[in-house]
């Protein structure tokens, strides 16, 4: 598992940090940017080897899955 599927599982399981990472998304959307930064610093802090490039990486592929489902 990588760190970012690792980091990905705990935030499935951990509410606070849930709230967190919506916090971000939240204030990202917003502003237009910083999600992959906001994500990569809380990833950081609890723990995970998780850069704002890969973040950017998977939204990316997670975002062509989708058009392409629908």
């Amino acid at each position: 598992m990588t760190e970012f599927e690792s980091f990905r599982q705990a935030v499935l399981e951990n509410d606070d940090l849930q709230e967190q990472v919506f916090s971000i998304v939240d204030t990202a959307m917003s502003n237009g940017s910083g999600v992959g930064e906001g994500l990569a610093a809380i990833a950081k802090a609890y723990g995970y080897d998780v850069s704002a490039k890969e973040i950017y990486v998977q939204t990316n592929t997670l975002g062509a899955w989708w058009r392409q489902r629908f």
